[in-house]
């Protein structure tokens, strides 16, 4: 999954920390559309977040081809996340962690929206220092979507040491086209000037 993961915000200037946003695209498990998850956030070929087991099935329920249910599950760094759905009747349930919600049509609580500590080691990052982050994810309607992921950058003089440049994930920027490119080089220039 190439395509999986698109930074957001590159380059870092070694005098500051930053904080590095990284939006995940097509990275989900979904009861009608399938397992679409990928362990490796920073693109780096190598996984940031253990995925165990994952679920995802939809069963016919009624005369009526519409008429059917999807579930979906997964651990994600051992935090479950869970979504039910009736298309036929448009009543579910969701889970992510300890939160709940359960709705009926347009009531109640169809989504939630949480956050999972990650803790990684990418070589382009903090230079392959272990690194502390966050996930953000949504359970909704029989899907588990992964949105984005974020991490610090340490300043020069911070408690974690001097400051190491985050190049980026070569992956991130590449997924991000002609930006990432522009990004990359202001980064680099900056870095010449320093």
């Amino acid at each position: 999954m190439a395509g999986a993961t698109a930074a957001t915000a590159a380059g870092v200037t070694a005098s500051e920390g930053s904080t590095i946003t990284i939006n995940l695209l097509n990275n989900y498990i979904s009861g009608d559309a399938g397992n679409h998850l990928n362990a490796d956030l920073t693109g780096d070929g190598h996984p940031d977040l253990t995925i165990t087991g994952a679920f995802y099935f939809t069963v016919p329920h009624g005369y009526y081809a519409s008429f059917r249910k999807s579930y979906v599950g997964v651990a994600l760094n051992g935090v479950g996340a869970f979504a039910f759905l009736s298309h036929d009747y448009g009543y579910g349930s969701v889970r992510l962690g300890s939160k709940t919600g359960h709705f009926y049509r347009s009531y109640g609580t169809p989504s939630l929206i949480g956050s999972i500590p990650v803790f990684f080691k990418d070589l382009h990052i903090n230079g392959g220092t272990p690194t502390r982050g966050s996930l953000e994810v949504t359970v909704a309607y029989a899907k588990v979507q992964l949105d984005s992921f974020t991490y610090n950058t340490p300043g020069q003089g911070s408690r974690f040491g001097p400051a190491v440049p985050d190049q980026g994930s070569s992956l991130g920027l590449l997924a991000m086209g002609a930006a990432g490119i522009l990004a990359l080089r202001r980064w680099r220039a900056a870095q010449e000037r320093s």
